[in-house]
Protein backbone atom coordinates (compact mmCIF):
# COMPACT_ATOMS: atom_id res chain seq x y z
CA UNK A 1 0.00 0.00 0.00
CA UNK A 2 1.51 3.28 -1.08
CA UNK A 3 0.45 6.39 0.80
CA UNK A 4 0.10 9.58 -1.19
CA UNK A 5 2.01 12.51 0.26
CA UNK A 6 -0.09 15.24 1.89
CA UNK A 7 2.88 17.51 2.59
CA UNK A 8 6.20 18.59 1.19
CA UNK A 9 9.18 20.27 2.79
CA UNK A 10 11.22 23.14 1.45
CA UNK A 11 13.75 25.42 3.10
CA UNK A 12 13.32 23.57 6.42
CA UNK A 13 9.57 24.20 6.54
CA UNK A 14 6.59 21.97 5.90
CA UNK A 15 3.72 22.74 3.57
CA UNK A 16 0.40 21.20 2.61
CA UNK A 17 0.31 20.32 -1.09
CA UNK A 18 -1.68 23.51 -1.76
CA UNK A 19 1.31 25.59 -0.56
CA UNK A 20 -0.06 26.53 2.87
CA UNK A 21 2.62 26.29 5.55
CA UNK A 22 1.91 23.93 8.44
CA UNK A 23 2.33 25.72 11.74
CA UNK A 24 4.37 23.39 13.95
CA UNK A 25 4.64 25.86 16.83
CA UNK A 26 1.27 24.86 18.33
CA UNK A 27 1.90 21.13 18.26
CA UNK A 28 0.73 19.00 21.16
CA UNK A 29 3.65 17.09 22.65
CA UNK A 30 2.57 13.73 24.03
CA UNK A 31 4.17 10.48 25.12
CA UNK A 32 3.65 7.40 22.97
CA UNK A 33 2.29 5.60 26.05
CA UNK A 34 -0.75 7.91 25.84
CA UNK A 35 -1.71 6.63 22.38
CA UNK A 36 -4.07 3.96 23.61
CA UNK A 37 -7.31 2.65 22.17
CA UNK A 38 -9.24 4.21 25.04
CA UNK A 39 -7.96 7.74 24.30
CA UNK A 40 -9.23 10.00 21.56
CA UNK A 41 -7.09 12.48 19.63
CA UNK A 42 -8.37 16.04 19.32
CA UNK A 43 -9.70 17.44 16.08
CA UNK A 44 -7.50 19.62 13.86
CA UNK A 45 -4.42 18.99 15.99
CA UNK A 46 -0.77 18.39 15.25
CA UNK A 47 0.79 15.84 17.59
CA UNK A 48 4.46 15.43 18.30
CA UNK A 49 4.64 11.94 19.77
CA UNK A 50 7.69 10.90 21.80
CA UNK A 51 8.32 7.19 21.29
CA UNK A 52 11.17 5.34 22.98
CA UNK A 53 12.87 2.18 21.80
CA UNK A 54 11.66 0.67 25.06
CA UNK A 55 8.09 1.11 23.74
CA UNK A 56 8.76 -0.22 20.24
CA UNK A 57 11.14 -2.99 21.22
CA UNK A 58 13.80 -4.13 18.79
CA UNK A 59 13.23 -5.43 15.30
CA UNK A 60 13.86 -8.99 16.50
CA UNK A 61 11.84 -8.55 19.69
CA UNK A 62 9.25 -5.92 18.78
CA UNK A 63 6.55 -4.83 21.21
CA UNK A 64 3.75 -5.79 18.84
CA UNK A 65 1.08 -5.03 21.44
CA UNK A 66 2.20 -1.40 21.66
CA UNK A 67 2.72 -1.10 17.90
CA UNK A 68 -0.79 -2.43 17.16
CA UNK A 69 -2.42 -0.07 19.65
CA UNK A 70 -0.26 2.83 18.42
CA UNK A 71 -1.35 2.13 14.83
CA UNK A 72 -5.01 2.06 15.84
CA UNK A 73 -4.65 5.41 17.63
CA UNK A 74 -2.85 6.96 14.64
CA UNK A 75 -5.63 5.75 12.31
CA UNK A 76 -8.09 7.81 14.40
CA UNK A 77 -6.26 10.95 13.26
CA UNK A 78 -7.70 10.55 9.77
CA UNK A 79 -11.28 11.09 10.99
CA UNK A 80 -10.18 14.03 13.16
CA UNK A 81 -8.22 15.90 10.46
CA UNK A 82 -5.23 15.69 12.79
CA UNK A 83 -1.63 14.80 12.05
CA UNK A 84 1.36 13.30 13.82
CA UNK A 85 5.11 13.54 13.80
CA UNK A 86 6.89 10.62 15.44
CA UNK A 87 9.80 11.60 17.69
CA UNK A 88 12.08 8.58 18.25
CA UNK A 89 13.88 8.90 21.54
CA UNK A 90 17.02 7.03 22.52
CA UNK A 91 17.92 6.63 26.15
CA UNK A 92 21.62 6.21 25.29
CA UNK A 93 23.04 9.26 23.52
CA UNK A 94 26.55 7.76 23.33
CA UNK A 95 25.54 4.49 21.70
CA UNK A 96 27.90 2.20 19.80
CA UNK A 97 27.53 1.85 16.05
CA UNK A 98 25.74 -1.48 16.54
CA UNK A 99 23.30 0.09 19.04
CA UNK A 100 22.61 2.92 16.58
CA UNK A 101 21.83 0.39 13.85
CA UNK A 102 19.54 -1.59 16.18
CA UNK A 103 17.79 1.65 17.15
CA UNK A 104 17.28 2.60 13.49
CA UNK A 105 15.99 -0.91 12.72
CA UNK A 106 13.49 -0.59 15.60
CA UNK A 107 11.98 2.55 14.11
CA UNK A 108 12.10 1.11 10.61
CA UNK A 109 9.93 -1.72 11.99
CA UNK A 110 7.69 0.85 13.71
CA UNK A 111 7.28 2.64 10.35
CA UNK A 112 6.30 -0.66 8.72
CA UNK A 113 3.65 -1.27 11.38
CA UNK A 114 2.08 2.18 10.90
CA UNK A 115 2.55 2.28 7.12
CA UNK A 116 -1.17 2.71 6.38
CA UNK A 117 -1.61 5.66 8.75
CA UNK A 118 -2.15 8.44 6.23
CA UNK A 119 -1.84 11.31 8.71
CA UNK A 120 1.64 10.47 9.96
CA UNK A 121 3.73 13.23 8.43
CA UNK A 122 7.08 11.67 9.26
CA UNK A 123 9.78 11.16 11.85
CA UNK A 124 12.29 13.39 13.56
CA UNK A 125 15.91 12.39 13.14
CA UNK A 126 17.29 11.43 16.57
CA UNK A 127 20.55 13.01 17.64
CA UNK A 128 22.23 9.70 18.44
CA UNK A 129 22.00 8.16 14.95
CA UNK A 130 23.69 8.65 11.60
CA UNK A 131 21.14 10.97 9.94
CA UNK A 132 21.67 9.77 6.36
CA UNK A 133 21.37 6.11 7.37
CA UNK A 134 18.25 6.71 9.48
CA UNK A 135 16.53 8.68 6.71
CA UNK A 136 17.45 6.24 3.95
CA UNK A 137 16.28 3.24 5.99
CA UNK A 138 12.85 4.75 6.71
CA UNK A 139 12.41 6.47 3.34
CA UNK A 140 13.10 3.25 1.40
CA UNK A 141 9.50 2.05 1.86
CA UNK A 142 7.93 5.30 3.06
CA UNK A 143 8.80 7.88 0.45
CA UNK A 144 6.06 10.26 1.62
CA UNK A 145 7.65 10.78 5.06
CA UNK A 146 9.14 14.12 5.88
CA UNK A 147 12.02 14.22 8.33
CA UNK A 148 12.41 16.77 11.09
CA UNK A 149 15.22 18.01 13.27
CA UNK A 150 16.22 20.66 15.76
CA UNK A 151 19.91 20.23 14.87
CA UNK A 152 20.98 23.45 13.13
CA UNK A 153 23.90 21.68 11.39
CA UNK A 154 21.58 19.07 9.92
CA UNK A 155 19.04 21.72 8.90
CA UNK A 156 21.77 23.75 7.20
CA UNK A 157 23.03 20.73 5.26
CA UNK A 158 19.62 19.60 3.96
CA UNK A 159 16.81 22.05 3.23
CA UNK A 160 14.42 19.11 2.78
CA UNK A 161 14.55 18.42 6.53
CA UNK A 162 11.95 20.50 8.32
CA UNK A 163 12.65 22.38 11.51
CA UNK A 164 10.86 20.93 14.50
Amino acid sequence: MKIEAKFYSEKNKIYFLNGTELNTKNKKIIDGKCCKNNSEPEENALYSINVTQELTGTEENANEEFLAEFRDWLKKLEDKNSFAIIIPFAENASATQEQKEIFTASFKHCARRIKDCENVIGFSVPENVEPDFFISELKAKHGHYIFFSTDENLLASDEKIAKL
